[in-house]
């Protein structure tokens, strides 16, 4: 006896195969979106953690000796104008202190930040801030230093 397959069966079996195949294509799909997204998300990840140049700080301790009115006229109020032009700004400018270890700080206290160490050893150079540093030098008695910080 012969095996047959009558007109309604036939379509039910040619309907499912159809169907299966968009399944299974679906499931390919989804696997290889899944993969790509994973691929791409760690390609992300240790894109972010590659470390950048490290920022700079420079840190300027300062006990006004001297006139303080040419202090603030002659060092004071020319001071961010040189550092600015070297992509550095303030962080730290006057504001209460306290020494908690070892030598105390000095009165006031300056922090700059630059974006890198080199930028900082720049505008720490630069001719426009080595001709107000001196009025730092003969009103103030201080201590100025620059320190990297870590990659970001």
């Amino acid at each position: 006896m012969a095996f047959q397959i009558g007109p309604t069966q036939g379509n039910k079996l040619a309907n499912r195969n159809r169907m299966e195949v968009p399944v299974i294509e679906t499931y390919y799909a989804v696997a290889l979106a899944a993969i790509f997204g994973a691929g791409a998300g760690a390609a992300a990840a240790t894109v972010r953690k590659t470390p950048g140049t490290p920022k700079a700080y420079i840190v300027t301790e300062v006990d006004i000796t001297g006139d303080t009115a040419t202090f603030q006229r002659d060092y004071a109020a020319h001071a961010q104008a040189t550092i600015e032009p070297f992509g550095g700004r303030y962080l730290v400018r006057g504001g209460r202190n306290v020494g908690v270890e070892g030598e105390p700080p000095g009165p006031r206290i300056v922090i700059s930040v630059f974006d890198s160490f080199e930028q900082a050893q720049a505008w720490r150079n630069s001719p426009a801030y080595v001709k107000i540093a001196a009025v730092r030098q003969r009103e103030a008695k201080s201590r100025q230093y620059i320190v990297e910080g870590l990659p970001e």
